[in-house]
């Protein structure tokens, strides 16, 4: 996946009026943002993940859990979490990047959890979880920073680069009553080149 965005917002007030003059004035302005970079890379599953339905989405099953096998963020108890491994292809460009840092965007997707902030939100008929990212030591990451995961890119001689990304994710209880029921979420993340 190369790390290219581009946004486009526009903002305009498009005010149209019947009136007895024949000029009308609309006002506006494009407001562009962009990334853009020559690396070429591709981000697969790899163990404790699956590609999804749609072109850059991985699926991750948290499984079948008890409220009783898990805990608060202040806990860490995480016997529950499911490893999560992605695969990195450099196909081109590599030969001057040395690390791949993942970042997680958690107020794009389901957002942060109202009750815990350090949380990613579920959504589902489930109730007082949340959904936890344990980083390469196996420690909860705080969704509100700005941690990230860091890795070598392995380097193949030939402006190419792999890099294993291994991490996790654990249902973790924030605080409210609970209630059974599906607990899921969406987390967009970057790829940073270093």
């Amino acid at each position: 996946m190369k790390k290219i965005s581009l946004s486009l917002a526009i903002v305009a007030a498009m005010g149209f009026s019947v009136s007895g003059t024949a000029h009308a004035a609309n006002n506006g302005k494009l407001v562009f943002n962009g990334t853009l970079t020559n690396i070429t890379c591709d981000i697969g599953a790899g163990t404790g993940a699956s590609p999804g339905n749609n072109p850059g989405e991985i699926n991750v099953d948290l499984g079948n859990v008890s409220f009783s096998d898990i805990g608060r963020f202040a806990d860490n108890k995480l016997e529950t979490a499911s490893p999560i491994q992605l695969l990195v292809n450099c196909t081109g460009g590599a030969s001057q990047y040395n690390t791949v840092n993942m970042r997680f965007i958690a107020r794009q997707g389901s957002g942060l959890d109202n009750l815990d902030q350090k949380l990613l939100r579920t959504t589902g008929a489930a109730d007082g979880v949340g959904i936890g990212l344990l980083n390469a030591s196996n420690q909860l990451m705080d969704l509100s920073g700005n941690e990230t995961i860091d890795t070598p890119l392995i380097k193949d001689g030939a402006d190419g680069a792999t890099a294993e990304i291994n991490f996790g994710a654990v249902y973790v209880l924030n605080g409210a009553a609970t209630n059974p029921g599906n607990a899921d979420g969406f987390l967009p993340f970057v790829m940073d080149y270093q």
